[in-house]
């Protein structure tokens, strides 16, 4: 559970392509007021793949 005026939080990122796998990490939302985009490896797509913070 997130305090109050906790400034991490917990983000969803999903593939790019088959935009059906998921990863979960946290991310400081007063840092990164963007979304976030990171290359992680899809287990379904077997490849490195751009991975894009979902709201």
């Amino acid at each position: 559970m997130a305090k109050k005026g906790d400034a991490r939080v917990l983000i969803e990122m999903t593939c790019g392509d088959c935009k059906t796998h998921r990863y979960h990490s946290t991310k400081n939302k007063r840092n990164d007021t963007a979304r976030l985009e990171l290359t992680k490896f899809c287990p379904r797509c077997r490849q490195r793949r751009v991975y894009r913070e979902t709201r």
